[in-house]
């Protein structure tokens, strides 16, 4: 329920004069991730701190078994997805970054190959499978549900997809040289988005905003059209995640709120 709440939001296209400073917090880290809740993920190697709306340090998470964090999922701020790409293990952990279920092992799955993984609100995940360039879906049981055709007709076999994630029951996968590839909740292929962009996106019922270059970009959904969106700070990020209440600014050595005005 509380991400179908989120899918009515439309982000605005905003001109500088439309945020207003909130706070800088100063933190030091590798990778930086923001949900529509206000909380504020930092990864440094294997260590997760959460930050939450006031801005203070919450949570924190170390496995030292299962070596770094090669991605996270935090869609949904009270079933965060973390895979360990070293070790070929995903864990989930709840908003106190507490573990929900012991690791699992997709060797035990029959995936040796993950490439990619992400969570679903249907309860489960989707992992991209390099064995044979397919999207698999697993329930919240670990049961094997379906798959998409190989992408070799569409791609060819040698690809290296980037980022995955699930929103309003499509899957997104950027393979850089194609595009942004789009597919419904069963795993059938439905578009390309014509995209390159190195990596991370954000994806709303309307628009797919992006950040290249050290520019944020707009890219509506139903004219296929970007455009470039003016931020309040210049330089000096390495991201630009934007929420429905907030914008958030990140560099290695913390990162800057502003809120978004009505």
């Amino acid at each position: 329920m509380f991400l179908i709440i989120y899918i009515s939001i439309l982000f605005h296209l905003l001109q500088p004069a439309e945020f207003q400073f909130v706070k800088s917090v100063n933190v030091d880290g590798d990778r930086h991730f923001s949900d529509p809740m206000g909380n504020v993920y930092i990864i440094k190697n294997n260590h997760l701190v959460k930050f939450v709306q006031d801005y203070t340090q919450a949570a924190e998470y170390t496995n030292l078994f299962l070596g770094n964090i090669h991605s996270i999922d935090v869609s949904d701020p009270f079933r965060i997805l973390m895979y360990y790409k070293d070790h070929n293990q995903v864990v989930w952990v709840d908003n106190y970054l507490s573990e929900i279920r012991s690791p699992i092992w997709l060797d035990d799955l029959g995936v040796d190959q993950a490439q990619l993984v992400c969570s679903s609100n249907q309860g489960g995940f989707w992992i991209f499978n390099g064995l044979n360039n397919q999207l698999q879906y697993f329930d919240v049981n670990l049961q094997f549900i379906h798959e998409s055709n190989t992408l070799n007709s569409l791609t060819g076999p040698d690809i290296q997809p980037t980022y995955m994630l699930e929103k309003s029951r499509n899957v997104y996968l950027n393979v850089p040289g194609f595009g942004i590839l789009v597919f419904d909740r069963f795993g059938n292929y439905s578009k390309t988005i014509p995209l390159e962009i190195p990596g991370e996106f954000q994806v709303t019922d309307q628009n797919l905003y992006y950040f290249k270059a050290g520019d944020l970009y707009s890219f509506d959904l139903q004219t296929n059209s970007p455009e470039k969106l003016q931020l309040p700070e210049e330089d000096g990020f390495i991201k630009v995640e934007m929420q429905p209440d907030f914008l958030y600014l990140f560099r290695r050595q913390g990162y800057s709120v502003y809120k978004i005005r009505d």
